[in-house]
């Protein structure tokens, strides 16, 4: 089968908790779609990332699970606010399952935003200062990227302070890629150019995007890197169905998701609700300003449904 290069799936972590109606959550939607994805040629699966604020299943439980039922995927985090975690833990928890899916592990980080009382809380309830999570987030990176190298790490910092640590397993991919997402932020895009492997985003504009991206390739060329070979992956939320159908099942679902309005949300992320042309015309005109890598996202309550819809009438048109 001819692969689907560059383009992944987001999988219902949260999804299937909204929908439970309080119930057990169809915990194996996950595994039946990834095996799909990967059946159709997809490139990699992505889970997103909370612990209170955005209930869901644990994002590296999971990760490990999908490395295990599955051979040829990647399985990245869209995206881990790692600040919440030690980076001691995530880093070996990150290197175990790179173990177990043989080398297919991909850390997509970002800061997460502090806009919003509920993720202030979330950062209270495991220690952390929400002012904090930059710094923590950067320092953290720092640490696994050493603790990864299998030297015995000494780290000064001003949140992890280590003295001749060794971690074990080592990644078996040299290095684990680390993709760092930020959106018109000046930090964040600072942070890509001089951190990231690869740059995630979901801005909801093709202007938007061309701006942050030419911040990030000023930032790296300041500090003698060449970004111009970086990925450029783009967080896109899809509903395909007819216009009205769309805007009505995919309002509904960022309700339930953010308890926010599609017409709040749209605002801030990238959402194409509609019938597939639409999201053909959008997904090709951010191809042509430069995205390099799809993530995609199903605003829908009926995710096989929308990932075969997607696959049948979009991306024959996109690739």
């Amino acid at each position: 089968m001819e692969t689907v290069n560059n383009f992944g799936i987001l999988l219902p972590t949260r999804g299937v908790l909204v929908y439970a109606d309080g119930g057990r959550p169809r915990v194996e939607l996950n595994w039946q779609m990834a095996e799909t994805v990967e059946r159709l040629g997809y490139d990699s699966v992505w889970v997103g990332d909370s612990v209170t604020s955005k209930p869901r299943l644990e994002p590296l439980t999971i990760m490990s699970a999908l490395a295990a039922r599955t051979q040829r995927v990647r399985i990245g985090t869209a995206v881990m606010l790692s600040a919440l975690r030690h980076p001691v833990h995530l880093a070996h928890a990150l290197a175990t399952i790179d173990n177990v899916s043989n080398g297919r592990t991909i850390l997509g980080a970002g800061a997460g935003r502090g806009d919003n009382q509920m993720y202030v809380d979330e950062h209270e309830v495991v220690g952390i200062p929400i002012q904090e999570r930059a710094d923590r987030m950067e320092e953290g990176i720092r640490i696994m990227r050493s603790l990864w190298s299998g030297e015995d790490v000494t780290f000064e910092g001003d949140y992890y302070p280590l003295n001749n640590v060794t971690l074990e397993p080592h990644p078996l991919q040299d290095p684990l890629p680390i993709w760092i997402s930020s959106n018109w932020v000046r930090r964040g895009l600072k942070r890509v150019a001089e951190m990231g492997d690869a740059w995630i985003t979901n801005v909801p504009s093709v202007d938007l995007f061309e701006r942050c991206w030419d911040r990030v390739q000023e930032n790296a060329q300041s500090v003698g890197r060449n970004a111009g070979e970086m990925p450029r992956a783009l967080y896109i939320s899809v509903n395909l169905n007819e216009e009205a159908d769309a805007l009505s099942e995919g309002d509904q679902f960022m309700q339930s998701y953010y308890s926010r309005p599609y017409e709040a949300v749209s605002k801030q992320l990238l959402c194409v609700f509609g019938p597939p042309e639409k999201c053909i015309e959008s997904i090709n005109t951010y191809r042509k300003a430069g995205v390099t890598y799809f993530i995609v996202r199903f605003a829908s309550p009926h995710q096989m449904e929308q990932l075969n819809r997607f696959t049948r009438y979009v991306l024959p048109h996109v690739r």
